[in-house]
């Protein structure tokens, strides 16, 4: 009788973290993921990109963006992700600049590979979004429009659960969670409309 508990008990155990995993996978890219069982919410990629995503070391100098005159490049992306790893702020925090670009597509058709295969370098400046002029925007509102980031399970987690008001007392050994608008962190970037696919982005060079 006990082995059988046991098993029992083994089982379930399983098949919870298998739910958990899931439950994790699903948030993992693309625009306002769902928490499973709740309800949708704006996942706020412009907020702390900068955290998630830079700046290094290695990096030149910011570069004014409207002074860009080189060559551009029209690109229609079809679906998230693009396969733009990685966008820098120009100086004093407007305009978007490629800074790393997915350097392979795993397969035809592959959206994270759709940067490298249209040729998209790094240093090429944002232009446009659907014929708006960007090259002078807040780098953190141009983020919010694309609403292009591949993040990881755990990090689009912890900002579903920030967005949506999960609120957890640690000081009470995690026993008092409360949900609501009362505590959801939200910005003025909630307010960024997010462009629809497929989206016309033009690029140009220094």
């Amino acid at each position: 009788m006990a082995r059988s508990r046991t098993s029992a008990l083994s089982v379930a155990v399983a098949l919870g973290c298998t739910a958990v995993a899931y439950n994790l996978s699903v948030a993992f890219v693309g625009s306002s993921p769902q928490l499973r069982g709740g309800p949708a919410v704006a996942r706020g990629v412009g907020t702390d990109y900068l955290v998630r995503n830079g700046p290094k070391d290695a990096d030149p100098p910011a570069v004014d963006t409207s002074k860009a005159a080189g060559a551009t490049v029209d690109i229609e992306f079809k679906k998230r992700p693009f396969g733009i790893a990685r966008y820098v702020p120009g100086a004093g925090g407007k305009g978007a600049v490629v800074r790393d670009v997915t350097q392979k597509s795993r397969y035809p058709g592959d959206p994270q590979g759709q940067a490298f295969v249209a040729g998209v370098q790094p240093d090429w400046v944002l232009k446009s979004v659907n014929g708006q002029d960007v090259s002078g925007m807040d780098f953190f509102v141009i983020m919010q429009m694309l609403d292009d980031e591949v993040m990881d399970p755990v990090t689009a987690m912890s900002l579903n659960l920030k967005a949506s008001g999960v609120k957890t007392d640690l000081r009470n050994d995690g026993a008092e969670r409360t949900q609501g608008e009362k505590f959801a962190i939200t910005s003025d970037l909630d307010k960024v409309a997010v462009v629809d696919m497929p989206a016309k982005l033009v690029y140009q060079q220094m």
